[in-house]
């Protein structure tokens, strides 16, 4: 990847982006050193693979049925490396399509609308417009209610309000992270900052989850974005919540971690997440959205999670002793190439695009893949994936060279 950022927390960029939060999103898809990848999850875009390891293809409807069959057979199972949490989860879609998605344009359009649904006092005096700054669209400010939004082409959005950036991006200390299962299950509650009373986990997972919500039925944005984990933060007056969001496509969630030079070097993940602060969300910023561009068929069958945590173990050194907390089958979106605008011609030099990040008119190949996640703690996170059709392995550990 041709831009490397390893702090997830850094607003210090030499690239000319949006608002500072746009530099989270970033962050997020260039993590720390990660494990050495035995296979590529790219490789292989076939079923015909699948047979020649010894594993049976299982169709996504029989193994919905009998998911908490999967679940409890997996608790027995016994494996040198890794066990299984008593919380485990399993995600199966219903349907996954195969093909290529692609970035969209003109997200922007609609921007005094969508302005005015967070500002009621909109004004356009408050606009501004920065050619040199991507994705291209409007940016705004009202500066007695302290409020900052900006809008881009790809479907990014930034949302600020009474928000201090220095103290919330580089001046707090990480806490502990709550997985969406055991979130919205906690007890505990913290008084955050700027606020009176205590704010549970469960009630920061509505506020960033019913944010989310408003926003993707306002403002037409086509793909879901549910909360996957929330984080306490302390910072020198309190404490503070980072929500992150899953993003899904087609009704199939997309990965959302990535370790630097892992599994793909032209892998990318979604990125949207969300700061509740004075117990409101007072931060919130979304990336990008993707859009079907050509899609070829349908994953209908493949192996199922038993076979897929077999196949984990055996390709894992004996001597790692990992839990696993949930395990799903989602999206890698991998790039390949740009839509030459005025030709319309698919192209596969990255040049092309402005930063090597997200870019009207990009294409990535969905790829289906078991996920097995191990720990999920921001910048630190270890995960496997299995690739749905020939079952090659990656592995990431974003705590080996960490900063």
């Amino acid at each position: 990847m041709p831009c490397i950022i390893r702090n997830q927390r850094s607003n210090k960029m030499k690239l000319h982006l949006k608002i500072t939060s746009t530099i989270l999103c970033l962050s997020l898809l260039f993590l720390s050193s990660c494990a050495e990848t035995p296979e590529s999850v790219k490789k292989g875009s076939k079923n015909e693979n699948t047979a020649t390891q010894g594993y049976a293809l299982t169709s996504l409807d029989e193994m919905s049925k009998k998911k908490s069959e999967y679940i409890d057979e997996l608790k027995k199972l016994e494996c040198d490396n890794m066990n299984f949490s008593d919380i485990l989860d399993i995600d199966i879609p219903q349907k996954i399509k195969t093909g290529d998605f692609i970035c969209p344009t003109g997200f922007e359009d609609n921007y005094k609308e969508i302005f005015t649904h967070y500002d009621e006092d909109f004004n356009e005096a408050n606009i501004t417009n920065d050619d040199t700054t991507y994705p291209t669209g409007p940016s705004y400010e009202d500066k007695e209610k302290g409020l900052q939004l900006s809008i881009g082409c790809t479907g990014f959005f930034s949302y600020q309000k009474v928000f201090d950036v220095q103290k919330y991006y580089n001046e707090s200390e990480f806490v502990k992270t709550f997985p969406y299962s055991e979130a919205v299950e906690s007890s505990e509650k913290y008084k955050l900052v700027g606020s009176e009373g205590e704010l549970s986990v469960p009630e920061a997972v509505k506020l960033a989850q019913d944010f989310a919500v408003d926003f993707t039925n306002f403002c037409n944005y086509p793909n879901d974005l549910s909360v996957s984990r929330i984080s306490l933060y302390e910072c020198s007056d309190g404490y503070f919540y980072m929500a992150n969001y899953t993003q899904s496509v087609s009704d199939v969630n997309i990965l959302e971690y990535a370790g630097y030079d892992s599994i793909d070097e032209n892998m990318i993940v979604s990125c949207a997440f969300a700061y509740i602060c004075g117990n409101e969300v007072n931060n919130f910023v979304t990336n990008s959205y993707f859009e079907e561009y050509k899609i070829d068929g349908e994953l209908t069958s493949t192996s199922d999670p038993v076979s897929a945590a077999k196949c984990l173990s055996d390709t894992l050194a004996t001597n790692m002793k990992l839990n696993v907390k949930r395990i799903a089958i989602e999206y890698c979106m991998i790039k390949k190439g740009n839509i030459e605008k005025s030709t319309g011609d698919e192209e596969t030099d990255r040049e092309k695009a402005p930063w090597a990040t997200y870019c009207s008119y990009d294409i990535y190949e969905a790829v289906p893949c078991w996920v097995f996640y191990f720990d999920e703690t921001p910048n630190k996170e270890i995960y496997a994936t299995i690739n749905c059709n020939d079952m090659n392995v990656s592995f990431v550990n974003n705590q080996i060279g960490n900063v």
